[in-house]
């Protein structure tokens, strides 16, 4: 008896450290010989041995209550950070972490989900505390200081409700566990008071099937009180022994009911099994131990196959463990090399620490190269427990040192940033001293130059810099707004004078048409009004003017006179215009220029055709080409002429000039 006692509970403390609870289990399968004591009433010796059954089984259970209250203890307060799945959450993103914590929000482990929960908010705390020193930064580099800086996220605010909740539904757990411990003590206490009228009752007759409902509401009520529990088990176990010790003419019915539980802890060893071959060992190991609790639910199985059924199930379950410790290995040999790649990170983001520059863009491509180590940093996954509060200390703490650094250059920056906004204030001033000029070209100019003088300057603080900018551009459009619309009354007066001129150019051309006597005092009349009307359209000047000459020549033309007096009218016409025309002598003086050079071109053209002349024999082929060459010759002599008449008109005027 103390042999098998023994054995029972070196099984029991071989399955605890493996993280199941096939202790439990143990203490059921010892429980199955306690009710063998009566199987044969007529043989002493049979009933010795299950006497001494019984007594090892009493020992078993009291060493498996023992155990379940302790794991059961650990698991509700003390021992929370020792359950079997602990994960390094440091590697996940924000988004990742909170997907997680939602998922524990309806984990049915309560205990492990709040214990993975404070794992999560290590991680969160740390991307919290990175993204508001990032945040603080660039604030930092936009306001120049860090006043008023406020950080918020409706994500971590997701992220931190759930957590909340989740440490509430651990509180509330445990607060509805001991009330139901308390209902479920008070419930067997009166499962205890019905046995031991059972015993008392002489009627055997359905005693048995009231047993085993009494058995069966023991077994669903659940845990009860720890300091409690020991007293309550063995009570309910003696009475138990003494029912059944009453009730050896039960032991057909007894037989069959085991045959009834050996077949369900079969089907629980097959379910076993194919947990070998789940892919999550973590799934697999909180599921055996769901099957384990199932297993000790079950009563006795014969006891010829009692030994063969929990060395099945056991088998089962050690490779589960065995394959649990295997991916333990292979993890920590996965965390050893991620703390080899993440030290060698460190070192890569040391020298960021000392950067240092006076050039916006060398900061900015550093931040880029900084950012990108993090990006290499975040892709390597957890650390080993031990050293990863230090490596990420170091790490980050000269990423922070690097933004320190940058946001102390943009103060200084800031300074000299206040100095320009200084200079374009005094710019803004005195672009409003111009805007209400009525000089317009030279107001124009100088606007333009202090325009210049914006662009070299350079930047201002960016709260200040869409403000004085507005200020300086709305004084330059005030005052090219104003020249704009001077320019276009001008061009209303300017379409006005066009038409008195063409009324003028209208009235000479129906004089000439109509054949009215020349009046040279009526010209220059016309002439007068005309060039004292005023400026026309920049686009109408020059063909208003052509116009105008053309109609007063041909006004000219129709005078009755000789040729020498037509040229004097002409002569006193072009001296008429010439007072009114700017540079009009330089005009005409350009005019001359080009007759000359036509005439000399022309007078060379005959020179070579009379050159020509001499070489063609006498044919009638060669008269004709010489009557051909020598009407050139004619005509080129009487454009000459023409030439030669305007050339001496333009000479006089410009005498006359």
């Amino acid at each position: 008896m103390s042999t098998h006692s023994e054995e029972d509970r070196k099984d029991k403390a071989q399955n605890v450290e493996a993280g199941n609870n096939s202790s439990e289990t143990k203490g059921a399968v010892n429980q199955e010989n306690r009710d063998s004591d009566n199987k044969i009433l007529d043989m002493e010796t049979e009933k010795q041995k299950v006497e001494e059954s019984v007594a090892a089984d009493k020992a078993a259970e009291q060493a498996n209550v023992e155990a379940s209250a302790s794991a059961e203890n650990a698991d509700s307060h003390e021992h929370e950070d020792d359950l079997e799945e602990d994960r390094d959450y440091s590697g996940l993103s924000k988004k990742e972490l909170i997907k997680e914590s939602e998922k524990l929000l309806h984990h049915a482990d309560v205990v492990k989900a709040e214990k993975h929960a404070r794992q999560l908010k290590e991680a969160m705390d740390h991307i919290r505390d990175e993204e508001r020193e990032v945040a603080k930064a660039e604030y930092v580099e936009a306001q120049g200081n860090d006043e008023g800086f406020e950080y918020h996220d409706t994500d971590l605010d997701v992220f931190y409700t759930n957590y909340k909740a989740i440490r509430e539904r651990k509180k509330k757990h445990f607060e509805e566990m001991q009330q139901m411990r308390e209902s479920n003590l008070k419930k067997k206490q009166a499962i205890i008071d019905k046995i031991k009228s059972l015993i008392e009752e002489t009627d055997q007759k359905g005693i048995m099937a009231k047993m085993k409902d009494l058995q069966k509401q023991w077994k669903e009520i659940g845990a009860v009180p720890q300091m409690e529990a020991d007293e309550l088990y063995k009570t309910y176990s003696a009475l138990l022994d003494m029912f059944y010790d009453q009730m050896s003419i039960e032991f057909e019915l007894k037989e069959l009911d085991r045959k009834k539980n050996y077949e369900a802890k079969e089907a629980l060893c097959d379910r076993a099994e194919k947990l070998i071959e789940l892919e999550n060992i973590n799934d697999a190991v909180a599921q055996l131990n769901l099957l384990h609790d199932e297993f000790r639910s079950y009563g006795p199985v014969p006891r010829e196959q009692q030994e063969e059924i929990w060395k099945r199930f056991k088998e089962a379950s050690d490779k589960i463990y065995d394959k649990k410790r295997e991916f333990a290995e292979v993890f920590k040999q996965q965390l050893n090399e991620n703390m080899k790649q993440k030290q060698e990170l460190c070192l890569k983001v040391e020298p960021f620490a000392e950067f240092n520059s006076d050039r916006i863009k060398e900061w900015n491509a550093k931040t880029k190269e900084l950012l990108a180590v993090q990006e290499e940093w975040e892709k390597v996954g957890p650390l080993p427990r031990e050293v990863a509060k230090e490596i990420n200390k170091q790490f980050w703490g000269n990423f922070k040192q690097f933004f320190h650094n940058k946001g102390k250059f943009f103060e200084e920056l800031e300074a000299q940033r206040a100095e320009n906004l200084q200079k374009k204030e005094a710019l803004v001033l005195r672009a409003e001293e111009l805007k209400e000029s009525a000089d317009w070209n030279a107001t124009a100019n100088k606007l333009k130059g202090l325009q210049q003088e914006w662009k070299g300057i350079g930047p201002v603080p960016e709260k200040q810099r869409d403000e004085v900018y507005a200020k300086f551009k709305a004084a330059c459009d005030y005052f090219f707004e104003r020249k704009r619309n001077k320019r276009k009354e001008e061009d209303k007066v300017f379409i006005e004078n066009l038409k008195k001129k063409e009324e003028i150019c209208l009235e000479i051309e129906t004089m000439a048409k109509e054949g009215q006597p020349f009046s040279m005092e009526v010209l220059e009349q016309h002439i007068d009004n005309f060039f004292a009307i005023g400026f026309v359209p920049r686009r109408d000047k020059d063909s208003i003017l052509e116009k105008f000459l053309k109609v007063a020549e041909g006004y000219i033309d129709s005078a009755k006179v000789s040729e020498e007096e037509m040229e004097d009218l002409k002569l006193k016409f072009q001296a008429s215009v010439i007072r009114h025309v700017p540079n009009g002598a330089k005009k005409f003086r350009h005019q001359e220029s080009g007759l000359r050079h036509k005439i000399t071109n022309l007078e060379n053209d005959i020179a070579l055709w009379q050159n020509n002349l001499a070489f063609f024999a006498h044919s009638k082929t060669a008269n004709q080409m010489k009557e051909e060459y020598q009407k050139k010759i004619e005509d080129a002599k009487a454009e000459i002429g023409k030439l030669k008449d305007k050339l001496k008109m333009i000479q006089n005027i410009s005498d006359a000039e």
